[in-house]
């Protein structure tokens, strides 16, 4: 089982607690991006390694990475600026959206009988958002669609089949959803750390789970160091949440991101940081050597599934020659 968790906008930092939140706020899992060693983070004993590993976002083209070509590498294995020979933002191009809808990650799985799903659970807001202006929609959505599996709703959150995209549901309050009512459970403040430890409960049936978390961009973006702190704590009571209900022998944890952001809150732009990958469980010790860029992570996926066909069909994909 794979854990595949997405932070948006994260990457290692240096020691700096004037600019990195993480070395001023981070304690645990999260520590190493503030510049910490792991052996001045409060981690738990673990049976097993944890590797931290500075990912190149640039993939062979200068200039500031961005999210739509490097969430296409993360999540189709071909590097999105390599194809278009520059970074973009925002929402995929069309080419990347061909990429994505013939190479999706989670279409790939799917269609080789390996069970595996987009857990983000969305508004109803959302939902027709999709509906009205598909052209507008992240790659993590269009990731999903290229499955064939329906997105995520409210239902699936109240089910346990998903989660939303604070984690808390503090945000859920302020969206004004009429169906909502006062006392609905989905008001209620979850506790990040007990996500984590549901979230390898109850996707045993699975073979990767994906879920997004962008609210570390938007700090970033911000330059919000009130509400780092808050961020940087629930996100590292979702990993001990994670720590703890994860099984090794069977399970394995890849946390990555696109380029790096939030580890530089002096500015409000994207940085030239290494992207930050983080790997613990089964096979995380092979695959730590061989995750150089973003691009190499959906390929160590399909070396664990014994995906060949899929691995050959990377490196050769149309795209990619037609750039060189």
């Amino acid at each position: 089982m794979i854990f595949y968790i997405f932070l948006d906008g994260v990457g290692i930092g240096k020691f700096d607690p004037e600019s990195n939140p993480f070395t001023r706020f981070a304690k645990g899992f999260l520590g190493p991006l503030g510049g910490r060693s792991q052996a001045e983070c409060e981690l738990p004993k673990l049976p097993t390694k944890l590797h931290y590993i500075p990912t190149d976002a640039h993939m062979g083209v200068p200039g500031l990475p961005q999210s739509a070509t490097g969430q296409t590498a993360l999540w189709t294995g071909i590097p999105g600026p390599k194809v278009l020979d520059r970074h973009v933002s925002g929402f995929p191009t069309i080419t990347l959206r061909k990429i994505i809808s013939k190479y999706s990650l989670i279409k790939i799985l799917n269609d080789r009988g390996i069970k595996s799903d987009f857990i983000n659970c969305f508004s109803p807001l959302y939902l027709h958002h999709v509906e009205e202006k598909p052209k507008l929609v992240s790659a993590s959505t269009l990731v999903q669609l290229a499955s064939g599996r329906p997105l995520k709703n409210f239902q699936d959150l109240r089910n346990g089949r998903g989660l939303y995209m604070d984690l808390t549901h503090e945000i859920i309050s302020t969206l004004g959803i009429e169906e909502l009512k006062k006392g609905d459970p989905l008001l209620n403040r979850r506790n990040p750390k007990d996500s984590g430890l549901q979230l390898t409960q109850n996707f045993r049936d699975y073979g990767l789970i994906l879920y997004e978390y962008f609210i570390t961009d938007k700090i970033g973006h911000a330059m919000d160091w009130n509400n780092a702190e808050r961020v940087i704590f629930n996100l590292e009571e979702f990993f001990a949440g994670i720590l703890e209900g994860i099984d090794i022998s069977q399970d394995l944890l890849i946390v990555s991101s696109d380029h790096g952001n939030m580890e530089d809150l002096s500015q409000k732009n994207h940085t030239e940081n290494p992207a930050a990958t983080i790997l613990y469980g089964k096979d995380a010790d092979r695959i730590a050597g061989n995750i150089h860029t973003l691009a190499d992570i959906v390929p160590e996926i399909y070396k664990i599934f014994n995906l060949r066909e899929d691995l050959d069909n990377i490196t050769n994909n149309e795209f990619l020659n037609s750039a060189n």
